[in-house]
């Protein structure tokens, strides 16, 4: 007996299907995601990563002044937002 029909996953007579129809395995189709298609993309990927490069990989190492300006933002704000809310708090702390 098959669980679900084969237009959907809802069972084809409207009830619930037994316990030991869902654990049926002989009648179950086993597949981890992986179809014949994949392999030829597998194969592709393993050549793409084993060619030669021109030049380094990634946004960080092709934009030096870029990558040094996120990280002085960051160090920035990392640094000054602290300094900056309690100075606020002490203000409003006087103020009201």
């Amino acid at each position: 007996m098959s669980i679900t029909s084969r237009q959907g996953q809802f069972p084809a007579n409207g009830s619930a299907p037994s316990f030991t129809d869902m654990t049926d395995l002989g009648s179950t189709e086993v597949s981890f995601g992986y179809h014949q298609e994949d392999v030829a993309e597998g194969q592709a990927a393993v050549e793409h990563n084993k060619a030669e490069r021109r030049g380094p990989i990634g946004w960080w190492n092709r934009h030096k002044l870029l990558t040094m300006g996120v990280s002085a933002a960051v160090a920035a704000n990392l640094a000054f937002l602290p300094m900056v809310q309690n100075a606020a708090l002490v203000v409003l702390g006087h103020v009201l």
